[in-house]
């Protein structure tokens, strides 16, 4: 007898053959030794289910029922020949152990057997078909919207045409489908409510395995909107309902349009808000007359109760001191709520630059009358970095920068930055100290010490003088090298009002000088000691690419012998810029600059390096920079003491994220102060591409001189990164 046993309830896994191996393994059990069922691999309470009631009642008389958990028969008597008996008893027991041992053998090999039988043979796959491809997609009945529009909402797209060299999109019925569904919404959300959408025609041809879609669409009617109305509570604190009307994106008589539809509903939203109803509601409705194709759009104000601020904590700092973020909240507990603060003091904390994400979050949101309690999470970034990077640019051609950035200095945000820099134009050094809080709220301190060098060139060091990436004699006709320091001062006025005012003393070196600027006062070494005050209005919707909006900007610099300075004069600088969307991603911007510089106090002469210089990429774009102005006898610019650039630049759409511009630019520099002439002003024109980055676009244009200078080429090709203005 095995010695090998299971524990009673032990589970072993079973196969597909487990309900014949269960009444064939049942048979082998031989006895029970201390609770423990041995001689079988099956648990004790699968064993006795497996048994038919024939075979209990033959374990029963066999006395090994205790194994099982069933009742024991009673012992059979000692009686008058009992002994033989019990001798032929066990000589028909070892006879059926011995048959039982045959048939359980055989039943094992034809298991066997049969499990090599019908083993499952691997049936290879047969090689997948490729899908055809779809070659091109046409539409019909399109009359609102273009085929570039509406292939931008389908998943389904054919083979670029410009780009031969990727393929079109696999054809997928389903897909395809959908993509139906997807048209439909389109038209719905701009007002066209039947509009339907159909595979008109599939063209096959299966020896390119291409097709050929034809859409078919049924625009319908458009659905204009026939009044909007204010419902519900309209609290006083917010302007007249004909005014809330008024200011709406959706506007009778106009498409009904849901993007137009959910502005309006956030914008109201927003008055809410901002007027300290933190838990308004607003229920919009839509009533369609389809016979008439008109709507009646209505929302139903539901203001609640004037909130305040209740408790604001923060959560997620370790290195930065809580009270270096407290600092940058605009926020009070117990002061209304505004929606509009809450989001400035977001804002005031990413500009620590010590935080990856700034999370504000309501924490009692349900809580009608109670004051809001705020939670804002932080998650913040390591505080020291590293950085390098080379580039080109056809302004400064190659260049290499590096930096050393720390920005939690004494853990209070308080930021530190070393900085080098070189190209063919320039050279600098630089350390930078900046706390984010001084003396008061929304003020900050900047402190600069710096190191220029600024050679003259009178070729290109790359050999591209007769190309259009050229840049020489684009500097002034000296080499200038120059050490200094810069204290700012920075103040946040509102949320679109900053100022900022300081000073900066620097000494400045001219060498290498051309002969007919040397006496001139142009290129005399000097200290200057300046004071400047700067005004910023910027309602703009990004600083990198900004789409809607204007910036105004004035900036005023003085010097005055009296001050240590070797010059005196004023300097003034005035700038505005405005971005108007025409429509979705198609923008009209606009820019003018108009500067004077005035000497007194006995300077005749300001320094070439206070002096104006125009031309290039930034301002008038065909010409070389610097190169829109007074010129040397030797060719070179000398800048001057007036100022006057404009520009117009229409920005629209390509396809993802490239985009295109066409632009004029026109504008000079003048020697005299105030002296503008607009019958000498330099025009450019041309072309442009965009290419969104997470840094700001690429931009690569061509501009076309209309009224260059002899010598001067007719045009440049210029790229570097972010918008010209």
């Amino acid at each position: 007898m095995s010695e090998d046993c299971l524990e009673t309830g032990d589970r072993l896994p079973l196969n597909r053959y487990s309900g014949f191996l269960i009444q064939a393994l049942s048979r082998t059990v031989t006895g029970v030794r201390g609770g423990w069922v041995c001689g079988t691999a099956l648990p004790r309470r699968l064993w006795a289910a497996s048994l038919s009631p024939w075979e209990r009642a033959r374990v029963r008389a066999a006395g090994r029922v205790q194994a099982i958990g069933l009742p024991a028969p009673p012992p059979s008597p000692k009686g008058r020949g009992g002994k033989r008996r019990d001798q032929r008893r066990r000589q028909r027991t070892v006879t059926r152990r011995g048959s039982c041992m045959l048939f359980l053998a055989g039943l094992v090999l034809l298991v066997c057997t049969s499990c090599a039988l019908f083993r499952e043979r691997e049936v290879e796959p047969a090689p997948a078909l490729p899908l055809p491809e779809v070659r091109q997609i046409t539409f019909t009945g399109n009359t609102q919207f273009s085929k570039r529009t509406l292939l931008g909402v389908m998943a389904t797209q054919p083979r670029p045409s410009l780009q031969f060299w990727r393929r079109g999109e696999p054809y997928n019925p389903p897909t395809l489908q959908e993509d139906l569904l997807r048209i439909r919404k389109y038209y719905f959300d701009r007002g066209f409510l039947e509009t339907e959408a159909r595979v008109e025609r599939v063209q096959e041809d299966p020896e390119a395995n291409t097709v050929a879609i034809t859409i078919a669409i049924d625009e319908g009617l458009p659905t204009q909107v026939a009044e909007v109305r204010l419902t519900g509570t309209v609290p006083a604190e917010l302007p007249p309902v004909p005014d809330l009307i008024a200011a709406l994106p959706l506007r009778a008589e106009e498409r009904l349009n849901k993007a137009d539809f959910d502005r309006s509903r956030e914008l109201l939203l927003k008055h809410l808000h901002d007027a300290s109803y933190a838990r308004a509601e607003i229920v919009p409705n839509t009533e369609v007359d389809r016979q008439a194709h008109t709507a009646v759009v209505s929302f139903e104000l539901h203001p609640g109760e004037p909130t305040t601020f209740g408790r604001i904590t923060i959560e997620g700092e370790q290195l930065v001191n809580e009270r270096a973020i407290r600092r940058q909240l605009r926020i009070r507990q117990g002061e209304p709520y505004y929606a509009e603060a809450l989001q400035e003091s977001v804002d005031a904390i990413y500009d620590l630059r010590m935080f990856q994400a700034v999370t504000p979050r309501v924490l009692n949101p349900d809580e009608q009358g109670a004051p809001m309690d705020i939670e804002i999470n932080v998650r913040e970034r390591r505080p020291r970095s590293v950085q390098f990077g080379i580039g080109f640019s056809t302004v400064e051609q190659f260049r290499a920068q590096a930096s050393w950035t720390h920005r939690n200095i004494w853990q209070h945000a308080n930021q530190l930055t070393f900085s080098a820099k070189g190209s063919s134009i320039e050279q600098a050094g630089e350390a930078r100290f900046s706390m984010p809080y001084f003396l008061a709220r929304r003020t900050g301190l900047t402190q600069t010490v710096f190191a220029r060098n600024q050679p003259k060139l009178t070729e290109d060091q790359l050999g591209l003088d007769d190309t259009l990436f050229g840049i020489a004699d684009t500097t002034p006709g000296y080499a200038l090298f120059s050490v200094g320091g810069e204290t700012r001062v920075t103040r946040l006025l509102s949320r679109i009002w900053s100022g900022a005012a300081g000073f900066e003393i620097s000494r400045n070196q001219f060498s290498d000088v051309d002969p007919d600027l040397i006496g001139t006062g142009i290129a005399d070494d000097n200290t200057l000691f300046i004071q400047f005050a700067e005004l910023q209005r910027n309602t703009t919707d990004s600083l990198l690419n900004p789409t809607r909006g204007l910036l105004l900007r004035g900036e005023l610099d003085h010097s005055n012998t009296a001050l240590i300075s070797d010059e005196s004069f004023f300097k003034l600088l005035l700038e505005g810029r405005h971005y108007y969307p025409i429509r979705e991603r198609l923008i009209l911007a606009t820019r003018l600059a108009v500067g004077a510089i005035q000497p007194y106090a006995g300077s005749d002469t300001v320094p070439g390096n206070i002096r104006f210089l125009t031309g290039g990429p930034g301002s008038v774009r065909g010409y070389a920079p610097n190169r829109v102005g007074p010129l040397n006898e030797q060719g070179r610019p000398i800048g001057g003491n007036s100022l006057l650039v404009g520009s117009v630049e229409l920005r629209f759409p390509i396809a993802g994220d490239l985009g295109g511009a066409v632009f004029v630019d026109a504008g000079n520099v003048y020697r005299g102060t105030l002296s503008y002439d607009l019958a000498d002003i330099r025009v450019g024109i041309g072309p442009g591409i965009r290419y969104n980055t997470p840094v700001g676009p690429f931009r690569l244009d061509f501009g076309i001189a209309l009224n260059p200078r002899r010598d001067d080429p007719f045009g440049r090709l210029d790229f570097s990164i972010g918008q010209a203005f």
